[in-house]
């Protein structure tokens, strides 16, 4: 009875589907778990690679807003310094009117019948005189300390800027995109050589820093940021003609305030007899009547000034023309503030009289200039600083699993491994122990770098600058520029051995 029960089972069929059906549930589960994690794997990569470019970004973005700021602030020096032109001007042209017009108009008033209307005319240009020389005395000194605070504005956005990129400038971006995202530790933590004063830091947020720095004139050398070096410009014994650093920053905002005058103050223009620039001619005389207004720099040996002065002139030229118009007579009338209080000359030719203690000025106050990129180009992308971000992000965690690694000549050894705690994929993310990613960084790694760029719409060429404010944040290739290379060859060793397995990934 037993063994005929037992065949009639063996012989059963009913029942495989069962175990077919749990053997392929089995599959199912395994692939859709597997699916799961490497999908799970890819969406936390990508998340970990969208917080670098954006940590990159934003980097990029600070660099740009700092050198637009820049542009904006010296614009700004340059409009004031072309008011402070204009004012110079008026003024000069006040004395022109005071000394011409107004004397003959006191000469005129003694005539009977129309002699109260010279009266009328001289007096209002006394008083015109007066308020000229009274607004420009009052609004120099104003827009010269209105420039030393843009310049000192700048210097703070520089500090500012510098130290958020070499201090704090990684985790704003990287906790808004991926709360898990770590900056990685050498983007703060080692050593780098030669790193001097307050942004003495090390990895790649130093790196960043200086990259921005780099690309600001005088900020070498112990005076990191060199406002010492700028500030020289406000003192009248360091502020040196032949000290070419100075020279430089005079020259330039000089050249570019003088070229954005307006015509009537750079060469002036009006009615006859009392406009600031006319002719006439009477047969064989000719009377030129000429205007001008400048910044100008005279030689360090001109009766020891500043040299930086505010200048504007009136001259009446009288030539007699026969067979050539030879200058018989000059009238020359001019003002100028400088760092000696300015001056009033006077006078025919010559002999035209000076008299001292007139506008006082500061002359061409420190501001942020640009560094040219004659030197190393390749190495500085023409004045366009490179911003590196590695982030890692601990997709393992430690379960203090013992795992024996290998053999030696006293045993076998072994360490606490990384080991999954989310999933089976996890121990293997970053990476075999041929290229120990994982060991670092917890699972993963991301590499992103941006540029804070200087292009004007079709005007590629134009030179990067701190005039224009055309400066704007884009994400680049990791290798932009050999300095980049070195950097994360230094700062990430498996960088550079992931390059030699598959160099046609890092090839831009």
């Amino acid at each position: 009875m037993f063994f005929s029960r037992f065949h009639a089972m063996r012989e059963d069929e009913r029942g495989q589907a069962l175990v077919i059906g749990a053997i392929a549930l089995l599959a199912v589960a395994i692939m859709v778990l597997a699916s799961v994690a490497v999908g799970n794997g890819v969406y936390q990569k990508i998340k970990l690679q969208d917080a670098a470019d954006a940590q990159a970004y934003t980097t990029a973005v600070k660099e740009a807003r700092a050198y637009n700021f820049f542009a904006y602030t010296n614009r700004a020096m340059v409009v004031h310094y072309c008011a402070m032109l204009t004012f110079m001007s008026y003024l000069s042209h006040a004395y022109y009117l005071k000394n011409t017009v107004g004397r003959a108009a006191g000469v005129l008033q003694y005539v009977p019948y129309i002699g109260a209307v010279f009266v009328v005319v001289k007096q209002l240009i006394d008083r015109w005189m007066d308020i000229v020389d009274a607004l420009t005395q009052a609004l120099v000194p104003i827009l010269t300390a209105l420039n030393i605070a843009l310049w000192l504005a700048q210097e703070a956005m520089l500090a500012a800027t510098s130290a958020d990129l070499a201090l704090v400038g990684t985790s704003t971006a990287l906790e808004k995109t991926d709360p898990k995202a770590l900056p990685y530790r050498a983007m703060s933590q080692g050593g780098v050589s030669g790193a001097i004063g307050a942004l003495q830091m090390a990895g790649l947020n130093f790196l960043n820093a200086d990259a921005f720095l780099r690309q600001i004139d005088d900020v070498q050398g112990v005076d990191r940021l060199g406002i010492t070096t700028r500030g020289k410009l406000l003192s009248s014994s360091a502020n040196k003609l032949s000290d070419e650093k100075m020279f430089k920053y005079r020259e330039l905002m000089g050249n570019i305030a003088n070229s954005a005058r307006r015509r009537w103050t750079a060469v002036g223009k009006g009615p006859t007899l009392i406009g600031r620039k006319w002719s006439i001619n009477l047969l064989v005389i000719k009377v030129n009547k000429r205007a001008m207004s400048e910044i100008k720099s005279f030689s360090e040996r001109f009766e020891n000034n500043r040299r930086d002065q505010l200048f504007a002139s009136e001259d009446i030229r009288i030539k007699l023309c026969g067979v050539k118009c030879k200058t018989k007579f000059t009238y020359h009338i001019g003002v100028a503030a400088d760092h000696r209080d300015g001056y009033h000359t006077e006078g025919i030719g010559m002999w035209a009289s000076k008299t001292a203690k007139h506008h006082p000025w500061l002359g061409i106050t420190p501001f942020m200039l640009s560094r040219p990129t004659f030197g190393d180009p390749h190495l500085r992308k023409f004045g366009q600083p490179n911003n590196l971000v590695v982030v890692t992000k601990d997709m393992i965690g430690k379960r203090g699993v013992w795992e024996l690694k290998s053999r030696s000549l006293y045993g076998w050894t072994g360490e606490f491994e990384d080991s999954g705690t989310l999933n089976m994929s996890w121990d293997r993310v970053g990476g075999n122990s041929g290229i120990a990613v994982r060991h670092r960084t917890g699972g993963m790694m991301a590499l992103s770098n941006a540029r804070a760029v200087y292009h004007r719409p079709l005007a590629w060429r134009e030179e990067p600058n701190f005039f224009n404010p055309l400066w704007e944040a884009r994400l680049a290739p990791l290798e932009t520029n050999p300095a980049n290379r070195m950097a994360l060859f230094a700062l990430i060793p498996e960088y550079q051995t992931l390059r030699a397995v598959d160099s046609r990934l890092f090839n831009y």
